[in-house]
C-alpha cells in the first residue's frame, strides 16, 4: 500500500499508530522519548505523565501476539513508564507478572493464542487487584466497564487512554 505523500509503502507504525516517522533519542543505558514529527500533543501528554510522579514511575507490560504491534505499543508506553516488559500471549504475560510484581499497567490484545486477553486480565488481577489494564483489539470488545481502544488507533488515542488509566490510580 502506497502512502498519500509518495510511492513508498507505509510502515507498520504509520498504519497502526498513525504517525509518519519517529526517532528514538536514548543515550546508552538511559530511558528516552519517541519524537513523532509535529505531534506536540503526544509529547505534552507524555511529559505530564512522567513529571507527575518522578519518584515512582509506573512499570508497564504489553501483551500481544503480533510482534510488530507489541513493539510499537511498547515504544509508546516507554514514554510513560519507567520500564516496559513484553509478552507474546496471556500465559507469558502471567509468568512475566509473577517475575515482576512491580508491573502496574498493562496493554493487552484480546484475541491471542493459548490465553486470551480477557482471561489473562482476570487472572492477572487475582495476583495484583490494583492492576490497570487497557484492552486493544480489532476483532473483539472487553466488558463495557473496561478501558478499550479499537485497532487501528492513532498514537494520540493510545497516549490519551494510558494517561486516563494512570491518572485513575
Amino acid at each position: 500500500m502506497a502512502s498519500a505523500t509518495g510511492s513508498r509503502p507505509f510502515t507498520i507504525a504509520e498504519l497502526f499508530l498513525g504517525f509518519r516517522s519517529f526517532r528514538l533519542e536514548r543515550p546508552a543505558g538511559a530511558g528516552g522519548s519517541i519524537h513523532r514529527g509535529s505531534d506536540d500533543m503526544n509529547d505534552e501528554m507524555a511529559a505530564k505523565m512522567t513529571d507527575r510522579n518522578e519518584s515512582a514511575p509506573p512499570v508497564g507490560m504489553v501483551v500481544d501476539d503480533d510482534a510488530l504491534v507489541r513493539e510499537s505499543v511498547a515504544e509508546v508506553l516507554e514514554d510513560l513508564c519507567g520500564h516496559v516488559y513484553r509478552a507474546a500471549d496471556g500465559l507469558e504475560g502471567l509468568e512475566m507478572l509473577r517475575q515482576h510484581p512491580d508491573i502496574s499497567v498493562i496493554v493487552t490484545d484480546i484475541a491471542m493464542p493459548r490465553l486470551d486477553g480477557i482471561t489473562f486480565a482476570d487472572r492477572a488481577r487475582r495476583i495484583h487487584p490494583a492492576l490497570k489494564v487497557l484492552f486493544v483489539s480489532g476483532m473483539q470488545r472487553p466488558p463495557a466497564s473496561e478501558e478499550f481502544l479499537a485497532k487501528p488507533f492513532p498514537t494520540r488515542a493510545l497516549v490519551s487512554a494510558l494517561h486516563h488509566l494512570l491518572e485513575a490510580r
